[in-house]
């Protein structure tokens, strides 16, 4: 049995006022960014889809929930990206879980680092893309120009797997496993991370909205 839990708790404050509308139900294509999430989970064997959400979302999602498949988590209050995790979890069967950022958009199997993940945990990552063009020089004469190229280094890419009984004994009640909880893991040699140079796509900004619409519409 594969289980997922999806982050839905984002407010996307930086996507107002652009737009209102609660990051999960964001329109990328002819569907929802929760509606493509868990229909790629769905398409790679997920059994069982738990969306973590605030109680001011949580009706807007039910519409939108997979029939025997999908079911909720819905916070009282907000529990950050730790604590919204340990809730859910107790709605898990299993021994591990994949658990993913609602804005986070990968294009691989996400069983590839559920098996990988063997020991606590394992997070997926990326190498970014600067931002910017970056200019090549020899002394103060410019030689060639890069645009957006990827940086050298790895960065968390929003996708982990964990092992639901260091869920429960390590993330807190309440706060954000990314800065309570996985240097901690990684300190114990309970994480491995999972190196993915394919595409990685995430919604912050209502610039990475636009690209993302982009890229799927040319897809």
């Amino acid at each position: 049995m594969y289980e997922a839990i999806i982050l839905c708790g984002g407010e996307g404050w930086r996507l107002k006022p652009e737009t209102w509308v609660p990051k999960p139900l964001l329109k990328i294509d002819d569907t929802t960014l929760l509606d493509r999430q868990t229909n790629w989970l769905a398409n790679h064997g997920f059994d069982s889809i738990i969306l973590a959400a605030s109680k001011e979302i949580a009706e807007e999602l039910r519409p939108h929930i997979l029939e025997g498949i999908v079911k909720l988590s819905i916070e009282e209050e907000k529990l950050g990206t730790g604590g919204a995790t340990k809730k859910a979890v107790k709605l898990c069967e299993s021994k591990k879980v994949y658990v993913m950022n609602i804005d986070d958009i990968v294009f691989y199997d996400p069983k590839e680092l559920y098996e990988y993940a063997d020991k606590g945990g394992a997070i997926l990552m990326a190498k970014p893309v600067l931002p910017f063009g970056k200019i090549l020089t020899k002394g103060s004469q410019v030689l060639r120009f890069e645009q957006k190229p990827p940086l050298k280094f790895y960065v968390n890419a929003g996708h982990y797997v964990l092992k639901t009984d260091v869920v429960r004994e390590f993330f807190p009640e309440r706060g954000d496993m990314e800065l309570q909880t996985f240097q901690r893991l990684a300190d114990l040699g309970k994480l491995k991370g999972y190196k993915y140079n394919g595409l990685w796509l995430t919604i912050n900004t209502m610039k990475d909205l636009i690209r993302v619409r982009e890229y799927l519409e040319r897809r």
